[in-house]
């Protein structure tokens, strides 16, 4: 997937969503000189509103939750968060659906 700048990513949150039900697999996103993960994503379809849960992947200290979420290398972020000027490549993984399950 991709995105001309970070402002066009709330138009592709129903896609996301989509993703996420379906195959559960986080999503890596790249774009300008940044790079994290995508874990979850929140919209709001009255609104539009999205809120996405991104892991930064360059954390690199120890396993401890409380410095993880209180330090900002796991959270819930607004649209705001993307660069609006960047473009951004979305990996969206699948996994293997097997047809008798549909």
């Amino acid at each position: 997937m991709f995105v001309s700048s970070g402002a066009e990513l709330p138009t592709k949150s129903r896609e996301l969503m989509a993703h996420f039900e379906k195959h559960g697999t986080p999503v890596m996103i790249g774009g300008g000189m940044l790079a994290h993960t995508i874990i979850g994503i929140a919209f709001d379809s009255k609104t539009g509103e999205s809120h996405y849960l991104v892991l930064d992947p360059h954390y690199t200290g120890g396993e401890d939750l409380s410095t993880v979420q209180n330090k900002g290398w796991c959270g819930w972020k607004g649209a705001n968060f993307w660069d609006q000027n960047s473009f951004y490549n979305l990996c969206l993984p699948q996994r293997h659906v097997d047809s008798l399950s549909l």
